[in-house]
């Protein structure tokens, strides 16, 4: 590949790719950097992005396009490399990303006996599908904040101005994330490595 054509190949970018199709592989002939904000070469910054590649990677067949997949991810990209708060990013993706996939979880009814959720802490369970009320819910189980389910509904509701608004700090965003990355894990019956990298970074803060 010529030095012209590696350049415009920056990672996490938007690019505008002409392909010549070869016997195996398919060969780059042109390829043309989309303007756009670019993301910082910060550890966390690229962990989360590398989140964002990763899922697309694992849910995306070759030649066979998942439609809505592309505009989220390029759109996912653009907000990471403006996001203060990189982390708030990448939780909107996982939680687009699980609706275009038909994985998004029960926030609304009890996802075992279908009854309205009281405003009360509740269990989640990537297996039931959703969360669970008080009566439904196994004797120790880990009690989601009910701040962090209304955001959980604020994102459902496709709302980024008003998530954009919300002040999350670092506990409520992690429950978020737990939330989140437990019912994408469950429905992909994998662990994605960014995730567990992204798990380390925090573990260790």
């Amino acid at each position: 590949m010529s030095s012209r054509l590696a350049a415009a190949l920056e990672l996490f970018a938007e690019i505008d790719v002409q392909l010549a199709r070869g016997r195996n592989l398919d060969v780059v002939v042109q390829a043309v950097r989309v303007p756009g904000p670019r993301i910082e070469a910060i550890v966390e910054r690229t962990a989360h992005a590398a989140l964002v590649a990763e899922l697309a990677d694992r849910v995306s067949e070759e030649r066979h396009p998942l439609e809505g997949l592309f505009p989220l991810v390029a759109g996912s990209l653009r907000e990471l490399a403006v996001e203060a708060q990189p982390r708030r990013a990448s939780a909107w993706f996982m939680a687009s990303a699980l609706d275009l996939l038909g994985y998004a979880p029960q926030l609304q009814h009890c996802a075992s006996c279908e009854r309205p959720l009281p405003e009360a802490p509740a269990g989640f369970s990537a297996a039931a599908g959703g969360f669970l009320c008080a009566d439904c819910a196994p004797a120790g189980m880990h009690p989601v904040p009910v701040a962090a389910l209304k955001v959980l509904r604020v994102m459902a509701s496709g709302g980024s101005d008003l998530y954009r608004r919300l002040k999350l700090d670092e506990l409520l965003m992690g429950e978020v994330e737990r939330v989140l990355e437990a019912q994408l894990e469950y429905h992909l019956d994998r662990q994605l490595k960014s995730l567990r990298f992204l798990r380390q970074m925090r573990s260790y803060a």
